[in-house]
């Protein structure tokens, strides 16, 4: 079982204890969140990555990787999240838990140090960042932007999503665009970084077993006379207005058919574990109606899924189908949400969406990064509870709510990717 605390070091700045005796190694993760900027954002994502490079401590990447062998062999890594209007941007690093150290040494104490040495203290010289780390980091960023849009499936979720939320801070991506990364120069990086420090808010968190002490006390050393207000929030549309419908041709294999909804945005834990078994009852399972509808019974399509962010309140179908079975995979998917709406769901259904919910949640216990987003997720909204706690409250959850929600769901957007068959 793992337990939750919360302490508040200043204004805009608290840190986040998550101790589970199960594990035998610890994650320690500082999460800068601000709201998504198309002016900053390939800035930041660039900059997550080129902190994690060196520091003025260690000021290459051959000095930084002894210090982390030199701890038991941690590691230390980026990463980028959307979630909701925010851009969040983690730098972590991983270590065995203290009590297992040699000399009485505390690990926890020396990765919190090591950690804020990396984000307050980088190697920087007369405000330039080392100009050969910003390159390779570049190279890799357009890789990974480059690996979403060759990946079809993905690239018609993402297009859907701007295409949906276009007047939104949410149509805007984790990395920014290629372009804007391709443009970015070396003063860019470091006004990132000022106002990272100066404007972002900032989720400390400490995974494992050993003892939050060093970890919070480490931090607060940094951070307490930093504080910072943050008063954004994101934005939920309910009102949708005619069906936005937008065709691209590419040279794919498999056409792809994504569907955007808005749906209920959920204020409490219980309306945020009803949304997603709703989502799991329509697309999320394989005994879920599309699944077993769309896809098996009327062989309309080669997968056909639902995803509900819960952060934004919108309701997600992918599908990938054959250029002839468009029209009618999105009008039988239609007629699915119909079904359900009117109440149509059967006991076997809901138990068996019951059932993989619970298992999803319980799973997320046995992974650190799964479980920090659950967290974080959580508490950019102002709901904090836990994996265990949600899915204890899956079972509490009533066929009413369920057609509820479903009732709900309200189309917004069509998106259709057509291949060369």
């Amino acid at each position: 079982m793992s337990e939750f605390v919360r302490k508040e070091i200043c204004e805009g700045v608290a840190f986040n204890s998550i101790t589970d005796n199960r594990f035998k190694t610890g994650r320690i993760s500082a999460t800068l969140v601000v709201p998504l900027d198309r002016k900053t954002v390939a800035a930041n994502a660039l900059l997550a990555c080129v902190l994690t490079r060196s520091c003025k401590k260690y000021p290459d990447f051959t000095t930084l990787s002894r210090k982390l062998d030199s701890l038991y062999g941690a590691s230390l890594y980026p990463s980028v999240r959307r979630t909701g209007d925010f851009q969040a941007l983690t730098i972590s690093v991983t270590g065995i838990d203290d009590k297992y150290a040699l000399d009485d040494v505390s690990i926890s104490a020396e990765l919190t140090d090591l950690l804020c040495s990396i984000i307050f203290e980088p190697n920087i010289t007369d405000g330039r960042f080392v100009d050969d780390e910003i390159e390779q980091e570049r190279r890799q960023l357009i890789e990974n932007i480059d690996a979403e849009f060759n990946d079809k499936r993905t690239y018609a979720i993402n297009r859907c999503i701007e295409i949906m939320c276009r007047d939104e801070l949410f149509s805007i991506g984790r990395f920014g665009s290629r372009e804007d990364v391709v443009a970015l120069k070396n003063e860019d990086i470091y006004n990132a970084w000022i106002n990272l420090l100066d404007n972002a808010r900032i989720e400390l968190t400490m995974l494992g077993n050993s003892d939050p002490k060093n970890a919070f006390e480490g931090f607060k050393k940094y951070f307490a006379d930093k504080p910072r207000r943050q008063n954004a929030s994101t934005q939920i549309v309910t009102d949708v207005g005619e069906v936005k419908r937008i065709i691209e041709t590419e040279d794919v294999a498999q056409s792809k058919l994504v569907m955007g909804f808005r749906c209920a945005y959920p204020k409490t834990a219980e309306e945020t574990v009803a949304n997603a078994l709703m989502s799991a009852i329509i697309g999320g399972i394989p005994t879920s109606k599309l699944f077993t509808n769309v896809r098996e019974k009327m062989s309309l399509c080669y997968y056909c899924a639902s995803r509900v962010d819960s952060q934004k309140g919108i309701m997600l179908i992918d599908s990938g189908v054959e250029t002839g079975n468009i029209d009618k995979a999105e009008k039988a998917i239609l007629e699915q949400l119909e079904i359900t709406a009117h109440g149509n769901i059967t006991d076997e259904e809901i138990n068996s969406a019951k059932l993989a919910l619970k298992n999803s949640y319980i799973s997320l216990l046995d992974n650190f990064a799964s479980m920090q987003n659950f967290y974080l997720n959580g508490i950019l909204r102002g709901i904090t509870f836990t994996p265990q706690q949600a899915a204890e409250m899956v079972d509490g959850i009533t066929k009413e709510q369920i057609i509820s929600l479903a009732r709900q769901i309200k189309p917004d957007t069509v998106f259709s990717l057509i291949g060369n068959e």
